[in-house]
């Protein structure tokens, strides 16, 4: 991760986006898959939802850490 504390770069964010969603759906569709469920809307919304929820929550982890990959701190100065 190459983005600046409270900043994402185009590769972090489509990255952290990517991963974290499809590793939710994926997830979501082999659980549908043991139980023998149907694909229809009722089954697949909250794989979707738990997909999008693992971007967003990938998305402000790296959102809130520098380019040091230090959680909640700020850039370290440049002398």
């Amino acid at each position: 991760m190459k983005s600046k504390f409270l900043t994402l770069d185009w590769k972090d964010f489509s990255r952290g986006l990517l991963i974290a969603f499809l590793a939710a759906v994926i997830t979501g569709v082999i659980n549908l898959l043991d139980t023998g469920a149907v694909f229809t809307w009722e089954t697949l919304r909250p794989v979707l939802i738990a997909g999008i929820s693992a971007a967003l929550s990938y998305l402000l982890k790296c959102l809130m850490t520098n380019s040091n990959d230090v959680m909640f701190k700020r850039e370290p100065q440049t002398a």
